[in-house]
């Protein structure tokens, strides 16, 4: 099974591409002029919350006291705040433009449901509201014998199978977008039309057997040290 982090993904590219910068880039008119370590330990701040400061700093390689140090200077938290904005617009975009499969859902929402409160909210009701927009105006069009778009039937399937696996890593999250009226709309209507052969509801139950929850932060965990190892090993030299 193929394991698919979109958060941890993100923040590996953004530190590789901070190290590889040849001039200190620049947020609101301000230099960020921060260690690697620095720059990454404010991205890992996305999964406090949920995750504890302690944890952040052994993935960081470096004392909770010095971090809690860190989380007091302005260059840092502004590269927080700066970090979630940005984030959520690439989740979002990675979204809407890319196929996954259900094994590959599952992790990107058991991520998801690990990072703080104000991120998650501000990835899901965008999403959320898109969902419920495009679903209601697929099932209107069915309805009336309109021909439904392609591109919209994809989306659709994308959303939804995103939705139903949030469901079940923070649950009642979705609101209505997985109502009854969806669910059988996505199984009588979308996924005949798309030729999609296998329904969801027994392969997300097999996902779900496969990878628990503490497999998937093993796995997670295993992800974020190879993110943070040469900036460690560098250090330890």
């Amino acid at each position: 099974m193929e394991q698919i982090f979109l958060y941890q993904q993100w923040l590996s590219q953004r530190l590789h591409e901070y190290v590889n910068l040849s001039r200190p880039p620049k947020l609101r008119g301000r230099e960020i002029v921060m260690t690697p370590n620095q720059y990454g330990a404010a991205l890992m701040q996305a999964y406090f919350g949920r995750a504890s400061l302690n944890w952040i700093a052994k993935h960081v390689g470096i004392s909770v006291q010095l971090l809690r140090q860190w989380r007091q200077e302005p260059q840092f938290l502004l590269t927080m705040d700066w970090s979630k904005s940005i984030f959520s617009n690439a989740f979002q975009e990675n979204l809407i433009l890319n196929d996954y499969s259900m094994a590959q859902y599952h992790y990107i929402a058991a991520e998801i449901s690990l990072l703080e409160e104000s991120l998650r909210l501000t990835v899901r009701m965008p999403l959320n509201q898109r969902f419920v927009k495009l679903g209601q105006s697929l099932m209107s069009r069915h309805q009336n014998d309109l021909e439904l778009n392609n591109y919209d039937l994809r989306l659709f399937r994308r959303l939804f199978l995103f939705f139903l696996a949030l469901e079940n890593h923070w649950p009642g999250s979705t609101c209505h977008c997985i109502s009854e009226d969806f669910l059988t709309f996505a199984r009588d209507v979308v996924w005949p039309i798309l030729n999609q052969k296998q329904w969801v509801g027994q392969e997300l139950k097999s996902i779900q057997q496969a990878a628990p929850i503490s497999h998937i932060l093993s796995k997670l965990d295993s992800k974020l040290r190879e993110t943070f190892q040469p900036f460690i090993s560098c250090r330890t030299k």
